[in-house]
């Protein structure tokens, strides 16, 4: 167990101890672990005073990946699962807490573990904002009408494009890290250079000894928050409080169905999960934020959002920019064999789009003799030999509830992804 506390105010932090953690958010100092220090200032550009129960999902989704940065599961019990304390003052704190248990509920289906809020007087306040002339753009605003997550990856920016060709004019939410914001840059020129796009960074900064986490399963909940925060400030420049934020992923990775049953806790991630998304989309309307949350892909495979991508020329300039690579930050470059690597090669080859070898590992047969590099090609062969045998409904249910009156349609999705796969298999010489 680990009893974190934050506050944006380092004269108000204890010292840390075995027991004690002490963050600062929305600061810095050199002393105490922190996170968000650049947050307050891009908030301040934006021109707009944001509103306090905003505010607050921001400092709760700061103080969870702070939280889940800094407490290695290596240092868990099991190694796995931990137990967190989170001491966190709010600006309406008994707004908060009407939604606690469902919150707490709620990170621990996405984590997988334990989380205890303690939620107190005197959070950060919305900073005042610079004037508009002196903000960024402020005046261009009134002219979008959604706001859409832009990770970079190909999903999303397919999702843009998508946007574009309908009509729409979204703004871009990102969570950019350093190497994420270059291929984000990259993507963001080939489709329009007076796009709006608002990039947001954590930057959790741990001070001391330790190892930080690297699986990040909650990076999912800053990234909603990046968004709610860019629908409020479009929202009070439009007077439009009808505004969606997008959420562009395909449905076979959104439902994430373990592929083999050890990949139910360490392999298998729920960011996107219809059932989180709708559990915080509840959360977040009972406290007084009721923006719609809403994936407009969570019935098609990967290949399928290729295939019908309503530009392919622009698609075509794009796809090579965008990554898809769960490892990709460890070289810098994509490996090609994660399940990810795979599902955006096999979706690639489904739209007939051929991809330069610019993978760590081009060759996928050859790797399927050494246990290690072929773990996840051989997850997926196994998965796509169970269709046939297992029950798929039973199947994707694993990993959470879904509604009844669209089982069929999330069946679908997922037997047509690993369908969509295995044709990608058998092109590359690999029968199941």
């Amino acid at each position: 167990m680990k009893h974190f506390i934050f506050n944006h105010d380092d004269k108000k932090l204890p010292k840390q101890t075995k027991s004690i953690f002490p963050v600062q958010i929305f600061g810095i100092n050199d002393r105490t672990s922190y996170i968000g220090n650049t947050i307050e200032g891009v908030i301040k550009r934006k021109g707009v005073r944001i509103p306090e129960n905003a505010m607050d999902f921001l400092s709760i989704a700061m103080a969870v990946t702070a939280a889940d940065t800094f407490f290695s599961r290596s240092d868990s019990d099991d190694g796995w699962h931990r137990q967190f304390i989170l001491d966190l003052p709010l600006c309406e704190p008994s707004r908060w807490e009407f939604v606690k248990d469902r919150l707490e509920k709620t990170l621990y289906y996405l984590s997988g573990d334990a989380w205890t809020f303690n939620f107190t007087k005197g959070g950060k306040k919305p900073p005042v904002p610079t004037k508009h002339q002196l903000s960024e753009k402020w005046c261009e605003l009134n002219k979008l009408n959604c706001v859409s997550l832009f990770s970079g990856g190909l999903d999303s920016a397919i999702g843009v494009i998508d946007l574009i060709q309908e009509g729409n004019k979204p703004l871009l939410v990102s969570h950019a890290y350093r190497a994420d914001k270059s291929c984000q840059n990259n993507i963001k020129s080939c489709l329009s250079k007076e796009m709006q796009h608002y990039q947001f960074n954590a930057d959790p900064h741990l001070r001391g000894s330790g190892l930080s986490d690297i699986t990040m399963r909650t990076r999912s909940l800053n990234f909603i928050a990046f968004g709610i925060l860019s629908v409020c400030i479009l929202e009070s420049v439009t007077q439009n409080n009808k505004l969606e934020l997008i959420i562009p992923e395909n449905g076979f990775i959104s439902l994430n169905a373990p592929l083999t049953k050890r990949r139910i806790g360490s392999l298998s991630t729920r960011t996107t999960h219809p059932y989180f998304i709708e559990s915080m989309s509840n959360i977040l309307h009972s406290v007084g934020l009721p923006c719609r949350i809403r994936n407009p892909y969570q019935f098609k495979t990967k290949g399928e959002m290729v295939v019908d991508c309503k530009d392919k020329k622009i698609l075509s300039e794009v796809y090579n920019y965008s990554v898809s690579c769960s490892h990709w930050h460890r070289r810098n470059k994509q490996c090609g064999v994660c399940v990810p690597c795979i599902i955006r090669r096999a979706a690639l080859h489904a739209g007939k789009i051929m991809e330069r070898d610019d993978y760590f590992y081009n060759d996928i047969l050859s790797l399927l003799s050494n246990p290690v590099k072929s773990d996840d090609i051989q997850s997926l062969m196994l998965a796509i030999k169970k269709l046939n045998t297992d029950n798929v409904t039973s199947w994707i249910l694993k990993n959470a509830s879904l509604p009844h009156k669209d089982i069929n349609k999330y069946e679908k999705v997922f037997r047509d992804g690993l369908l969509e796969v295995n044709k990608y298999f058998n092109s590359i010489g690999i029968k199941i």
